[in-house]
């Protein structure tokens, strides 16, 4: 007796909360009340996805510096450390291919162990590195997002947009396919 009491109690609960939420919702209108967002006019230039955006940042002498001041040439950023061992091994291709490139290629190898300068500059001295080696500095860990492992490079347009990304060794081919691709082209 007490169970079908319990039953008849639940079923008139639910039966009349169905009712008010079908009631509460009969009364909606059907025009949305959201209203539209109002047009938004910028000035502002619009940026590609892939433009990097202008960073600051010191080198070893402390000379600031300004990632636009490369624009109209490649460059290559590459993140490192002294104590990675893929960094020591990729550290030949990329240097061989800054020579045979210079008056068109650029690399910054920017610091991500923060190694002090001394250690970076024995770095520099042992792997007989000419281009620019630039100590870790928050401006150049964030320039192109959180570097989630190293070796990682960025290969970049004179125009200044981001044309591949490595996470892992760079060789030489790489570089050389990027930036001059006629090498790579087949004549018939």
């Amino acid at each position: 007796m007490k169970k079908q009491q319990l039953l008849s109690t639940l079923a008139l609960t639910l039966l009349s909360s169905f009712t008010t939420v079908y009631a509460d919702t009969a009364k909606v209108e059907s025009k949305p009340t959201v209203k539209p967002a109002p047009k938004v006019t910028t000035t502002e230039k619009k940026v590609p996805y892939n433009q990097v955006r202008d960073f600051s940042f010191y080198d070893m002498q402390g000379v600031t510096h300004k990632f636009s001041d490369y624009k109209g040439k490649w460059i290559l950023v590459n993140y490192w450390a002294t104590y990675c061992p893929p960094c020591r091994a990729e550290i030949p291709d990329i240097e061989e291919f800054y020579r045979k490139n210079k008056s068109k290629f650029v690399v910054l190898g920017m610091d991500a162990g923060g190694s002090d300068n001394a250690s970076i500059k024995a770095f520099k001295k042992e792997l007989d590195i000419t281009y620019p080696l630039i100590p870790a500095q928050e401006s150049t860990l964030l320039a192109f997002g959180v570097v989630i492992a190293i070796p990682t490079s960025y290969i970049i347009n004179p125009q200044g947009e981001i044309i591949d990304k490595y996470v892992g060794l760079i060789t030489y081919d790489d570089l050389d396919f990027n930036v001059n691709p006629q090498n790579f082209i087949k004549e018939k």
